[in-house]
């Protein structure tokens, strides 16, 4: 458990010891304790939640300094390679010597890293390879700041607070390309995940260090894909298991309850094992859609786990959706980590990302087969799902490589989106509403390709964030088995045939799940969102409505003068929209008024000089 946190002047000038004091007071939540380290031209610091062992630390020698919050799962393969695994901040210390700045491909595990170097006099950051642990850094001339969240950055005033319109555009609308690096605050930055960033006082250079390994095992047989797939799961799993009570996500989804089935086989105290649905339990459903909750009992039955369900109540509370801005992601996931707090819980395990790469559904198959001329793939696609259903795929997955993208997304449309703002506004940034091309996920043909842009779309790491920062607060560590980087490169290496050949989606990974998941779930041929798609929707109205009654639509716009407050008091007053528009227009009010929250929580209100975000500092 941790965050890390520091300033390091990169000309050897002197560090105020006062300022790396007030920069780890603005990354800490309430309570949290925390240890410093000084240098003379650096100072770096770690903090963490005190009801539980900080999983940070701080190395030193005269030739390095290096501090990380770090969970590393390869700890024999690096012993056997003569790394000393005392703790994780000497692993990383040894392997720099050893390896260089490439060292972080050598890891698997949840870690952000920031090492100095004092013989070449530069700074090394990195991540894991897809982002479990958060780090962001911003540049004041040759001083570098660094912290597990840009808010601590931002809270601490070190360098000026300037809000930047690129973020704020590409994170109202999911039509925008997002460009993961960006936040709130237009001179902070996010570290890639997989990257090296190396700062010196001359340059800031990026590396990407982990591209999974694209090389096709042909001899690999069906068969023995499923069998080597089924390895890697437990394995992953098992090797995120700890001491003390162990918490898991349980859907009626493959994913997490696949996770969770393996968990409950493998652990050696099942009252150690607590499973959390977001299924509400009987009387207290409130909102409509399909309740897996049935599922979820079948798998508790014969799994021998206890469960605690969700409440609709409190989770739909406004008072509490917005009351921490700063990292909503997935506001359904605040209810059970309180939850989860009460029972005492270090470590949660989710089935996050699992349905983009080890349980991939046909997302992207008929694309594949399509630009790839797999004929033979296509016939038996057509007879198998029927001549509708195919060119519906067609047009979903083949067409936005052809046709701008905003004529294919039906989800999206412009127009809702520009009337929440000034004319003047919409001009200044009409490449930005207009002439944007959102690039097609799906790719060119190639199935592996469409994997690939998955993991670099960010969204993974978005969530992640959210739950890594939230859950610190309450004591909270989360662990992603599917995310696992063995795992990750081992699939890279199935044919791509094997993922949709017998037109079962998730196949594969059905099949490594066969005598671990109860059928019921595992032979499951769909899986309803709607009924937390309305949840979530019912959270944003009741939250909506609680604002309105603040007057707070009154108010937006003394943060932003290109809101048009009046349209938001229009359409809440009159809301006369249809079912399908609701869940956009939800989202896209109430994260204007997170927004409100975040600038006047951050950014002075006193005018500053305008400085474009073309004219930032690009890394």
């Amino acid at each position: 458990m941790g965050f890390i946190f520091g300033i390091i002047n990169v000309d050897k000038t002197l560090v105020k010891e006062k300022d790396v004091y007030t920069l780890g007071n603005a990354v800490k939540w309430d309570g949290f304790a925390e240890k410093i380290v000084m240098g003379d031209t650096y100072g770096v610091g770690y903090c963490w939640n005190t009801s539980r062992n900080p999983k940070a630390g701080i190395y030193q020698n005269e030739n390095l300094t290096v501090v990380c919050d770090a969970r590393i799962y390869n700890q024999e393969e690096l012993l056997a390679q003569g790394i000393n695994c005392a703790n994780p901040e000497t692993m990383f210390a040894n392997a720099y010597q050893k390896w260089g700045e490439r060292c972080a491909d050598r890891f698997n595990g949840d870690f952000s890293v920031v090492i100095i170097d004092h013989q070449q006099r530069k700074v090394v950051l990195f991540r894991d390879h897809i982002g479990v642990r958060p780090l962001c850094y911003a540049m004041s001339g040759q001083k570098l700041i660094f912290a597990s969240h840009e808010f601590g950055i931002g809270k601490s005033r070190l360098i000026p607070n300037k809000f930047s319109e690129k973020y704020f555009l590409k994170d109202v609308s999911s039509f925008f390309n997002k460009d993961y690096r960006l936040t709130f605050f237009r001179a902070i930055r996010k570290v890639i995940p997989g990257s090296v960033l190396s700062v010196t006082s001359t340059s800031i250079q990026v590396d990407m260090y982990w591209r999974p390994r694209i090389k096709k095992n042909k001899k690999l047989a069906l068969t023995s894909t499923v069998e080597q797939l089924r390895e890697h799961l437990i394995k992953a799993t098992i090797r995120r298991m700890e001491p003390g009570i162990i918490g898991t996500h349980l859907s009626g989804g493959l994913d997490s309850s696949g996770v969770a089935a393996i968990l409950a086989d493998n652990i050696d105290n099942k009252n150690r094992l607590i499973a959390y649905s977001w299924s509400p339990d009987e009387g207290d459903i409130e909102v409509g859609g399909t309740n897996e909750k049935g599922m979820i009992d079948d798998f508790v039955e014969k799994k021998k786990v206890n469960i605690r369900y969700s409440s609709v109540t409190e989770s739909v509370s406004s008072s509490s959706f917005f009351s921490e801005p700063e990292f909503e992601r997935m506001n359904i996931e605040l209810p059970t980590m309180k939850m989860a707090q009460k029972d005492n819980i270090s470590v949660l395990f989710s089935g996050w990302g699992g349905d983009e790469f080890v349980s991939l559904s046909l997302r992207g198959a008929i694309n594949h087969i399509v630009l790839r001329f797999k004929l033979l793939d296509l016939y038996r696609w057509i007879r198998y799902f029927g001549i509708k259903s195919t060119l519906y795929r067609v047009w979903n997955e083949v067409m936005p490589l052809i046709l701008p993208s905003f004529l294919c997304d039906k989800r999206i449309r412009q127009a809702k989106l520009v009337r929440f703002f000034s004319a003047f506004f919409v001009v200044r940034h009409i490449p930005s509403f207009f002439l944007n091309y959102k690039k097609c996920i799906f790719g060119w043909g190639n199935r592996t390709g469409f994997m690939l842009r998955l993991l670099r779309n960010y969204h993974l790491p978005e969530r992640m964030d959210s739950w890594t920062l939230y859950g610190e607060r309450y004591g909270i560590e989360y662990k992603y088995p599917l995310l696992d980087k063995e795992l990750l490169e081992f699939w890279f290496t199935v044919p791509v045939k094997y993922t949709y050949q017998t037109m079962i989606p998730r196949y594969l990974y059905r099949e490594a799940m066969n005598g671990i998941l109860p059928d019921m779930i595992r032979t499951r041929s769909n899986k309803h969102e709607d009924f937390l798609a309305n949840r979530n929707k019912l959270r944003r109205k009741e939250f909506i409505q609680e604002m309105v009654q603040m007057n707070s639509t009154l108010n937006i716009n003394t943060s932003f003068d290109f809101i048009k407050s009046d349209v938001i008091k229009d359409i809440l007053e009159q809301w006369e929209l249809s079912e399908r528009d609701q869940l956009f227009t939800y989202a896209s009010i109430s994260q204007l008024f997170r927004y409100h929250a975040l600038y006047q929580k951050y950014i002075s209100p006193q005018p500053q000089p305008e400085k474009s975000d073309d004219a930032e500092q690009k890394v």
